[in-house]
């Protein structure tokens, strides 16, 4: 990639989107604190040069009340409705999208060789569901940037 290019993948992409619900968390020092990272892991998600595991993207999306799929990907909206993280006004769980989930989510895995932890595979699977029963619609595109997170 170019370095004009790498420049502008940053002002838009998900460093871009990390300022903003950094912002709102109370800048780095706060966000770092409470996820249990250092800053300079924080400020290296922000300038690019690494980026955040499932585990710190669920972190960070609970701690900025900031939905997943918009940190990630830029799709929807960067927030829950307020209800939305309320778990009794949760949708039951949808037994078919979920399998759709599932079988997207393990063909990406062995489409790019990826193996992880149980406790990983575990929250990559809850964060693709929940992002899959937000939208409505299991997104491979969503799930492969995950699965390049988690790998």
């Amino acid at each position: 990639m170019t370095p004009q290019r790498d420049e502008t993948r940053r002002a838009s992409g998900f460093p871009a989107r990390l300022k903003q619900a950094l912002e709102r968390a109370g800048g780095v020092a706060v966000t770092a604190r409470a996820i249990g990272r250092s800053e300079g892991a924080v400020r290296k998600w922000l300038r690019g040069q690494s980026e955040p595991g499932v585990t710190d993207l669920r972190a960070l999306s609970k701690l900025t009340q900031t939905r997943i799929e918009w940190l990630v990907a830029g799709c929807g909206s960067s927030r829950d409705p307020p209800d939305a993280r309320d778990p009794a006004a949760r949708a039951p769980l949808d037994g078919a999208l979920l399998e759709r989930v599932l079988a997207a989510l393990e063909q990406r895995l062995r489409e790019t060789s990826t193996t992880l932890s149980v406790a990983k595979h575990a929250m990559l699977t809850a964060a693709c569901y929940d992002l899959a029963q937000e939208s409505g619609t299991v997104d491979s595109r969503t799930i492969t940037r995950l699965v390049e997170l988690a790998g």
